[in-house]
């Protein structure tokens, strides 16, 4: 039997969909924390062992999201239900598409509030406000905002605002559209940025600090973290790709769009975290991961005249691009969900999802600042919320995905496949039964702190 047609339209092309895609893997994660963990943990080596995380896991797992979403046809919640219908599995299976929503819905809402930061800071770059600071007024000026309710609500506000409006005109008129301009516009400023670095910044040292090989600091810690990043650097386990992959022409050649994925990410992950680290050196600063890398350390690079404000404020501008597309394709599920749930409009819908992903993101808020002592052992509001999805939910997601794929008919996978190469669906099979089951295995045990427990019991 053929793939069914989709009710909801088609990608307008498949370089759209590219774009598209592409700008939903794209996050302040790889920006700031790929060149921090290459530095800590062997460099080349910790990149090469990335590298094969990317091709033996995330890629086979991308291609099983598409698949199934283009298959389904349907939300996340519809779609695994009437799959796992199909295959005749037991309902318990079915969870795994709310599994996934509710980790979109709560990533998005701490989201949201460190997207908006990035809007205010690029507005303070442009108007100087941070080139004539010490470490103390860096400092000031971070928590000034994270700590202040009312600066940090507009801000969460706008954002949410603005993902709502684009989700809100539809797949192909509003989450395309905008991943087909912005993508590219954040990839040329990216490069603009590049070769500022090269020249004025310390690129040397940059390099030398993602490149350089050290075997002694690699261990199983690094090949954990190499797989750790491998997989959340493509928006796995979160239902985006299934949503996105339900807008997949039968035909599409999703071998090679995932192929394509994973490397326009991870050269942007490269050109961009090199060029942040060459500014941050230039500055005779030390490097540090995420966060604290693009709204502490950053600003004192600027604020030491290592930084032309236009760069400055430019490194701002495509952290706050690449943020909107990624919360965009972390929107689209619920919004789907919505729609189908309700029979709801789009718009409507959109909405719906957006106030109450705001409302949400309240909690993370005040996090920083009203709810800041407000701890249940040791962790606030914003730290639980990142423990539940990034050490829990989406590997856990992601592993029972892989053991539901293994447990379909064969025929009802080789539906699900298409016409694509007979050879290549051999070999993704295999990658599904081995290299990604017993990957994500490991990725859980390390996310829940097994790992740890178990080196310091045998120490």
């Amino acid at each position: 039997m053929a793939i069914r047609d989709s009710s909801y339209g088609y990608w307008n092309s498949t370089r759209g969909f590219l774009w598209t895609a592409a700008g939903a893997a794209m996050g302040i994660g790889n920006l700031a924390r790929l060149p921090w963990l290459a530095g800590e943990y062997g460099g080349a080596i910790f990149l090469g062992a990335y590298f094969v995380f990317l091709a033996a896991i995330a890629w086979p797992l991308l291609v099983a999201e598409w698949m199934i979403g283009r298959w389904t046809r349907e939300d996340l919640t519809l779609g695994l239900t009437r799959l796992t219908e199909t295959a005749r599995l037991t309902p318990l299976w079915r969870w795994i598409g709310p599994m996934s929503l509710l980790a979109a819905v709560l990533v998005l809402s701490y989201y949201s509030v460190i997207a908006g930061w990035s809007m205010a800071y690029a507005i303070r770059a442009a108007g100087g406000a941070l080139s004539h600071l010490d470490a103390e007024g860096v400092q000031k000026t971070f928590f000034h905002l994270a700590q202040d309710p009312e600066r940090s609500l507009a801000w969460h506000t706008l954002f949410m605002v603005a993902a709502c409006i684009v989700v809100a005109n539809g797949a192909r008129e509003g989450i395309e559209r905008l991943a087909h301009d912005l993508v590219p516009g954040a990839i040329v400023l990216t490069l603009v940025i590049f070769v500022y670095a090269c020249f004025d910044g310390d690129s040397q040292g940059a390099f030398n600090h993602m490149l350089a090989p050290d075997w002694s600091h690699f261990g199983w810690r690094g090949a954990l973290e190499a797989l750790h990043q491998a997989f959340f650097t493509t928006a796995l386990g979160l239902g985006a790709m299934v949503a996105y992959g339900s807008y997949l022409p039968g035909n599409a050649p999703m071998l090679r769009l995932a192929a394509g994925v994973i490397v326009l990410d991870t050269l942007f992950s490269l050109v961009a975290g090199g060029a942040l680290y060459a500014m941050i050196f230039a500055a005779g600063l030390d490097p540090a991961p995420g966060l604290t890398a693009l709204f502490q350390v950053f600003p004192l690079a600027i604020a030491k005249g290592g930084v032309n404000p236009i760069v400055a404020t430019l490194m701002y501008l495509v952290v706050f691009l690449i943020t909107l597309i990624a919360a965009t394709a972390l929107m689209e599920p619920g919004v789907r969900f919505l729609m189908e749930k309700l029979r709801t409009t789009r718009v409507l819908a959109a909405m719906s999802c957006a106030i109450g992903i705001w409302f949400l993101g309240l909690g993370t808020l005040l996090s920083f600042n009203v709810m800041q002592g407000f701890e249940i052992f040791g962790m606030n509001f914003f730290d639980w919320l990142q423990a539940a999805t990034g050490r829990v939910i989406m590997p856990l997601g992601a592993l029972l995905l892989a053991v539901f794929i293994r447990l379909l008919p064969a025929d009802l996978v080789d539906e699900m496949w298409g016409t694509s190469n007979a050879r290549a669906l051999v070999a993704w099979r295999w990658l599904m039964r081995f290299p990604v089951r017993l990957g994500m295995i490991a990725l859980l045990v390390y996310c829940l702190g097994i790992v740890d427990w178990l080196v310091g019991l045998w120490s």
